[in-house]
């Protein structure tokens, strides 16, 4: 394992890497989008750093969490939005980011957090939508439509996909909402300046009562359902519904240390568990893994996996649609697991056990959850690299690398 990337007991963020600087946003203080816009970005990577290092001191044996830095001061970096829709008494509906510690929300005009063009877009869809006269889903009565709007830029090939999330696929006015939801995403740039491509407008149908959003099928009504990113050479579709790091920095701030963390894969046979459309899965075959499960329980992101492998050309991967856990894996060198939020789990964590792969590559995007599944797996494995990675700036949240070897 290369040295740069171990945390180490004197490994301390370097806080002037970056200027120092707040941001202010006029929704700042109700909108729950972020809680910390106000604290310069260098105090906010010192604090997750003490914070991350105070929590999981029990289980790395002295080491500090190392930091990666991203590539420039935080703005404007979240390349995507999903908007929840509800009725409103004077304004038909709206829409935008729930409210700090409530479901009310908090209709979005000025953001520095996401791409400007996905605020601008934000605000035309609601004006469709209130032109349309389309009625909001109501949570309390289970009536209405229109669930929720998303929307989606990839930043390595600056496709735009959009649509909204309904109850019913059969209604008299789609094609008047793709029409004007079309209308709604022309003339769009990037933060570069840079035009947005749209490659479809798509109508995601859930049809559960309660408050999830995105439902298992989506339909195209202008293009394709799906977009594709562009990292160097390689190509990821990735579908509607389909998870995908919202950090326009993610492959600097999380996939390039974490293939460092590994060191040489060359040969070796690898488990990406939750592995969705296969963004670890393809990069550690294009950098010399002999053989790569990936384990996900969504089908339409294992359909993009299988895709994302055969149109790379990539060899060696194999996509399993089943929860992770749920059933023997190969025997591997490595397993790589990015669960979601609430971690691995006693599931999760028994099947990582019962295997006992000589090492672990955690991906965790909670603290809280990664303390709870380290102290499930540290009889086991000892912590042998921590780093934080930084994808939500201007909140509490941080994403961490967890290198597990088998005592």
């Amino acid at each position: 394992m290369p040295a740069r990337c171990a945390g180490s007991k004197r490994n301390s963020l370097p806080v002037t890497s970056l200027p120092p600087s707040t941001l202010s946003c006029r929704h700042f203080g109700s909108c729950g989008g972020c809680d910390r816009l106000d604290v310069p970005i260098e105090r906010q990577l010192a604090d997750k750093q003490a914070h991350a290092a105070a929590l999981l001191a029990p289980f790395l044996d002295g080491l500090e969490p190392a930091v990666t830095l991203p590539p420039r001061a935080p703005r404007h970096d979240r390349i995507a939005i999903l908007y929840p829709v509800q009725p409103h008494r004077h304004r038909h509906l709206q829409l935008g980011i729930y409210r700090r510690g409530s479901h009310d929300l908090e209709e979005i005009a000025d953001c520095r957090i996401q791409m400007k063009a996905l605020t601008t877009l934000g605000v035309r869809a609601g004006e469709v939508l209130r032109d349309l006269r389309l009625p909001a889903y109501d949570e309390g009565t289970g009536k209405g439509l229109v669930r929720a709007f998303r929307a989606r830029v990839m930043p390595g090939s600056n496709e735009l996909l959009l649509g909204c999330v309904v109850t019913t696929s059969t209604f008299s006015q789609r094609r008047d909402l793709c029409r004007e939801l079309l209308a709604a995403a022309a003339g769009l740039r990037d933060e570069q300046g840079r035009a947005l491509r749209t490659v479809g407008v798509v109508l995601n149908v859930n049809d559960r009562p309660g408050n999830v959003l995105l439902g298992a099928t989506s339909t195209a009504l202008h293009g394709e359902p799906f977009q594709t990113d562009a990292i160097g050479d390689l190509r990821l579709r990735v579908s509607f519904a389909s998870f995908y790091q919202l950090s326009r920095h993610s492959d600097a701030i999380l996939f390039r240390p974490a293939l460092a963390m590994l060191g040489d894969v060359t040969g070796l046979r690898v488990v990406d568990g939750y592995g969705g459309i296969g963004s670890f899965g393809c990069r550690l075959l294009r950098a010399g893994a002999a053989q790569v499960t990936i384990v996900e329980s969504s089908p339409q992101a294992c359909a993009d996996a299988r895709v994302n492998l055969e149109a790379n050309g990539l060899q060696g991967g194999e996509v399993r649609e089943q929860p992770f856990g749920s059933a023997p894996l190969p025997e591997a060198d490595l397993w790589l697991l990015d669960p979601p939020r609430a971690g691995l789990g006693e599931a999760g964590a028994g099947a990582v056990l019962a295997a006992a792969p000589p090492r672990v590559l955690l991906v965790s995007c909670a603290l809280a959850s990664l303390a709870r599944d380290l102290a499930l797996l540290t009889p086991r494995y000892r912590v042998a690299a921590s780093r934080l990675c930084d994808l939500f700036p201007h909140t509490g949240h941080v994403e961490a690398l967890t290198l597990l070897e088998r005592r």
